[in-house]
């Protein structure tokens, strides 16, 4: 299959809905993840206490690291794909 026609408008916009769909449960899972875990660190800030001197502290850690991680590897999954499908990659091999 040849890459995709990105010359006309429905074949841009047929292809920007193909790729909004690659990867879509990894990139949203973790920037939720994200936002959950920041707004948990913005409830907890206590002045005279340290974050990871608790286990919530280490939990916030855990959902940032977590979330970035999966939200990273949507990004890469869906650029790799675009650079396959550009390169004329039909998605069966």
């Amino acid at each position: 299959m040849a890459a995709p026609d990105l010359k006309t408008p429905e074949g841009q916009r047929a292809y920007r809905s193909e790729l909004w769909r690659v990867a879509r449960w990894w990139r949203w899972v973790g920037l939720g993840l994200v936002a959950l875990s920041a707004a948990g660190l913005l409830m907890t800030r206590d002045a005279h206490a340290p974050l990871l001197g608790s286990p919530m502290g280490w939990l916030i850690l855990a959902g940032l690291v977590v979330g970035w991680g999966l939200a990273s590897v949507g990004i890469v999954v869906r650029t790799r794909y675009h650079k396959r499908r550009m390169a004329g990659w039909d998605g069966n091999a």
